[in-house]
């Protein structure tokens, strides 16, 4: 949708002298605070209604997410978050504010489900055990890399678990916009935004914030613009409102995107055009991985990618040595350490030689290794690039597979 977006915008918009200044200041102009207000309370269906002086205007959801960690955790604090994970949160909770980002296990269940709560309460339990102040969770909703919506009861659960424990529920919404249907995911979770639960008897209203922003649902990642909102924690808001200048977006995007959210008529056929290619697209995916014979993990609705599992190809995880044991090794996979886990030296070889074969293809998937997937063998592919693109990818790694295959014996 780039092309619709820039095409847009060189005919909507006009540079004044006024966006050449400071503006309203670093906490967000009115004018898009009013517009994203309005955007929340006609797309997000939240039980109350959200007002501009509950949001933060912030350069990015990285921004929001560093400046939230700032403000709830304590240099060496926790914050959890399920597996497998956009391991950049790592950074975010970490670079400044020093917190670290723990992993929870699915324990070889659903991570979608509402039973991933009882692996986060052993997780805060073990971490809180050796010292660590846990100070919250992120969800994100829709997830990445999964492409999933979480249910209702889930979301529920995790509001409980965090009243339990008196820590927040950061919400990262940022692909709320992008979720679509196909023939094959007529049954998949439809999207509900933490916004839209009543908090009442399940968590007090100061511990939830929702994250958003322009790189997901707008195509704008370049633009840097995002938004934190926290309907019930002014004293919260007001801290973050302390070192905003240091994450003030631009008056010039800030005027993009007020423009874009306050044309209703473009923004609806924008967000419908969008979901038919993101559901185009899918399709095109799982076509492909049929007549490869591979599998991915169906029910995925949202997003610009799908969680497919190689593993058939790369072989089993575990592999037994001369002596007749499992030969495993330590792993971490995060720059900081949060947490030490087990892992194959067989399957991560097996991943990297892979991997190799991509690069000298010229066909780039990333590794679930780089969301600190469970397992090895899984892989994001992202299906959000012209068709062309896509069939070119989709070309270069069946080739990679014939070979994977060929060297395997067939497997």
């Amino acid at each position: 949708m780039h092309k619709e977006l820039a095409s847009y915008f060189n005919k909507q918009l006009e540079i004044t002298p006024q966006l050449l200044t400071y503006g309203d200041g670093p906490f967000g102009s009115r004018a898009l605070r009013s517009a994203l207000s309005d955007f929340f309370n006609d797309y997000f269906k939240p039980v109350r209604k959200v007002l501009p002086e509950q949001l933060l205007a912030v350069g990015g959801v990285t921004s929001a997410i560093d400046l939230i960690a700032w403000a709830t955790a304590d240099e060496g604090d926790g914050i959890l978050i399920g597996r497998p994970l956009y391991t950049s949160f790592a950074k975010d909770v970490n670079t400044r504010a020093g917190a670290n980002l723990y992993p929870v296990s699915s324990g070889g269940g659903d991570p979608m489900s509402e039973q991933m709560v009882e692996q986060f309460e052993e997780e805060l339990l073990r971490q809180e055990k050796r010292g660590t102040k846990i100070r919250g969770i992120i969800l994100a909703s829709p997830h990445n890399p999964l492409g999933k919506c979480y249910t209702i009861d889930t979301l529920r659960a995790y509001m409980r678990f965090c009243q339990k424990h008196r820590i927040h529920l950061i919400s990262d919404e940022v692909y709320a916009m992008s979720v679509y249907k196909t023939p094959d995911n007529t049954n998949a979770i439809p999207f509900t935004s933490i916004l839209s639960i009543d908090t009442a008897n399940l968590i007090d209203a100061n511990l939830v914030h929702v994250l958003y922003g322009m790189s997901k649902d707008f195509s704008g990642n370049g633009l840097r613009s995002g938004v934190l909102l926290s309907q019930s924690n002014p004293s919260l808001l007001q801290t973050l409102k302390s070192v905003a200048m240091f994450s003030w977006p631009t008056s010039i995007t800030e005027h993009y995107w007020t423009t874009l959210l306050n044309d209703r008529p473009f923004l609806d056929y924008y967000f419908e055009e969008n979901r038919r290619r993101l559901a185009d697209g899918y399709a095109h995916v799982t076509q492909w991985l049929r007549e490869q014979n591979l599998k991915w993990i169906e029910g995925s609705n949202a997003g610009f990618f799908l969680w497919a599992d190689f593993r058939g190809v790369l072989g089993k995880e575990i592999i037994v040595d001369d002596e007749g044991k499992d030969e495993e090794v330590e792993a971490v996979a995060l720059e900081r350490p949060s947490q030490v886990y087990k892992t194959s030296r067989r399957a991560k070889e097996r991943d990297d030689w892979f991997f190799e074969k991509m690069m000298k293809a010229k066909v780039f998937v990333v590794s679930g290794d780089a969301f600190f997937a469970e397992e090895h063998g899984w892989y994001r592919i992202t299906f959000s690039v012209p068709r062309e693109v896509l069939e070119l990818g989709l070309e270069r790694l069946g080739r990679v597979l014939q070979e994977v295959r060929r060297e395997s014996g067939g497997a």
